[in-house]
């Protein structure tokens, strides 16, 4: 099955139109309309995460140190 995702605005009497589909005329497609959410990159949502849960900074050799000891590496 082949999913194609698009952002499209709502237009004013309420409904959104869909153009240059990649599927044959006449094709059957299920249409799912679900309302955008907010997409933030990884940095910035570890960042928030980070802050929230109040997470020291750490050195990368202080995280190295954790990594090594939870492998049991000396």
């Amino acid at each position: 099955m082949k999913a194609i995702k698009k952002l499209v605005e709502v237009e004013r009497d309420k409904s959104v139109t869909l153009r240059s589909l990649p599927f044959k005329p006449g094709s059957k497609v299920e249409v799912i309309v679900l309302p955008s959410v907010k997409e933030e990159d990884t940095f910035t949502f570890m960042d928030s995460v980070v802050k929230r849960k109040k997470i020291a900074p750490m050195s990368l050799k202080e995280i190295e140190k954790i990594v090594h000891e939870v492998r049991g590496v000396k």
